[in-house]
């Protein structure tokens, strides 16, 4: 229903503009929409990149003096730091990437939700091998695309845009699997690189 009203809206505002002042309308539109993405795309990939993607250390939390409960404390903040609060924050970068996406491509919602979940696996993937390869990874792919688009036959088709809109709703149809998805990969490196860290500080302590 919203997203019917802003496409009606949109078409609406289109229509009434004159047809010498359609490519000035068109110009100012598409203008802010790139530096929206832009702005989002360095927004993402500085925080996709880190390898720390959590910085809240919730395990400065856990002030027990006694080994066996300070081991448990530290597993139950390190659930709730990677099964609570990192579902939501992968939800929130994957549905907004997915959405630009969308926008910027031919390609349907399930291709879409493809091309999404894989430069956020991907990009995480590297972060823990190399931060500067994985933001180099977070900007490029996205870029490339954006640059596509631009390139693209129907740069500045407004009518086009707006009926994307209303294809916003089939992106949410097999969001689920790709989110699971991305979060397995989170922790499952994520379990390896705390691994290597207890290991590794056990040695130097020894």
């Amino acid at each position: 229903m919203v997203l019917e009203i802003i496409s009606n809206s949109l078409e609406s505002l289109w229509a009434s503009v004159p047809a010498e002042y359609r490519v000035l309308f068109s110009l100012l539109l598409y203008t802010v929409f790139i530096a929206l993405y832009a702005i989002f795309i360095w927004k993402f990939y500085k925080f996709l990149a880190s390898k720390e993607i959590i910085q809240l250390n919730l395990k400065q939390y856990n002030y027990s003096s006694y080994p066996g409960l300070e081991k448990l404390f530290a597993i139950g903040l390190y659930t709730i730091e990677y099964l609570v609060i990192l579902p939501f924050l992968v939800l929130f970068w994957f549905t907004i990437l997915s959405l630009f996406l969308l926008m910027l491509s031919k390609q349907g919602a399930e291709q879409i939700l493809l091309v999404s979940a894989a430069i956020i696996a991907s990009t995480r993937i590297t972060a823990y091998i190399s931060e500067d390869l994985s933001k180099d990874l977070a900007k490029i792919l996205p870029f490339t695309v954006l640059a596509t688009f631009i390139l693209g036959e129907n740069f500045f088709d407004v009518s086009s845009l707006i009926e994307k809109i209303l294809q916003i709703p089939l992106l949410f149809n097999n969001i689920l699997i790709f989110i699971i998805f991305i979060f397995i990969v989170e922790f499952v490196l994520r379990t390896f690189y705390s691994i290597s860290q207890f290991f590794g500080s056990s040695e130097e302590t020894g």
